[in-house]
């Protein structure tokens, strides 16, 4: 197991028992108008059961923290102040380790932006995940990583565009001339070139309206797919799931085929990409109800069957409902 994949789970555990010690103390409060009960010992021994928990979450703490996995460090120690209120030790380590949490954040931060400045990318990149690593509801290194991936895909389209060179242009398009009485072909390539070049809303935009004028030319259509698919497949290869998804849709719906080869990728996708905003809103979800709530819905809509998603927004919502009464 990875030790990104161990640590979401510990996250995920350590919250739900957050949640539980939480529901258990509310339940435990005595009503006003009750008598009080005679007073407990001043200095009473936990319960096995506490004992161990402590013990559980202790050691899992100290592990988080030789690890530098800040973020469930402070998630352990939270729930050791809940199991251990009398014991000034857990506030105190929680303290420490949130103090640890914001300077490094800000040391990231700065990096990330000195790498950013310098134009090296990829080194920004890794200080901003790491900052969201510790703080995932950090606006700027979200901010920062959506422009970093704006900055590559000009890069790529510029790169594309260089390639495609007038005389390339004028020669194909005089070859498409000879060959058709028409402009329709002719049309296609233009569309399709554009496409390639760089201009994915124009290019698909035209091929669209093609397709919508010419809904019976079987073999434009297979071949107007088959370009949309491959782009689709070249951002699969660079990590752009969301992006590649979509134009794998669009490639589907060009071609007027639902068994069109790459239609098989579609499906791992949605899953990989529920899976990826799964455990978006269970990191989000111990400090941005909302903005967890949205990650979760975002889960579902990718794929409804994922069981884990549909519960923990279940669950994020009863929480938010819950709040909102308390208000």
């Amino acid at each position: 197991m990875s030790r990104a994949r161990s640590t979401r789970m510990r996250i995920r555990t350590a919250a739900a028992t957050v949640a539980v010690l939480g529901l258990a103390a509310g339940c435990a409060q005595m009503p006003a108008d009750r008598p009080a009960a005679a007073a407990a010992p001043a200095a009473r021994e936990p319960s096995r059961t506490v004992a161990d928990a402590l013990a559980q979450h202790r050691k899992a703490a100290e592990s988080a923290r030789k690890e530098g996995d800040l973020a469930t460090a402070a998630v352990e120690l939270q729930i050791l102040t809940v199991l251990a209120p009398d014991d000034a030790t857990y506030p105190r380590d929680l303290a420490s380790v949130r103090a640890s949490i914001a300077k490094e954040t800000r040391d990231q931060l700065a990096a990330g932006n000195a790498a950013m400045g310098a134009g090296d990318v990829d080194r920004a990149a890794a200080a901003m995940l790491r900052v969201l690593a510790l703080d995932p509801a950090q606006p700027d290194a979200a901010r920062t990583l959506r422009e970093i991936d704006r900055r590559r895909l000009t890069r790529i389209q510029a790169d594309r565009a260089a390639k495609v060179t007038l005389q390339d242009q004028v020669a194909m398009r005089a070859t498409m001339r000879a060959q058709n009485d028409g402009n329709d072909a002719f049309d296609i390539e233009q569309a399709i070139e554009l496409f390639r070049a760089g201009d994915a809303t124009g290019g698909l935009r035209d091929l669209r309206a093609y397709v919508d004028a010419n809904p019976g030319n079987r073999a434009a259509r297979q071949r107007i797919g088959n370009v949309v698919a491959e782009r689709a497949r070249e951002l699969e290869d660079q990590g752009a799931r969301e992006q590649a998804l979509n134009l794998y849709e669009q490639a589907v719906a060009l071609r007027g085929d639902a068994n069109a080869p790459w239609a098989t990728r579609m499906a791992p996708l949605r899953k990989a990409l529920s899976q990826d905003y799964l455990d978006k809103g269970t990191r989000a979800y111990r400090t941005n109800l909302a903005q967890a709530i949205a990650f979760l819905e975002t889960s579902v809509k990718y794929d409804p069957a994922n069981a884990a998603a549909t519960l923990k927004l279940k669950e994020a919502k009863a929480a938010r409902d819950k709040l909102d009464k308390i208000k």
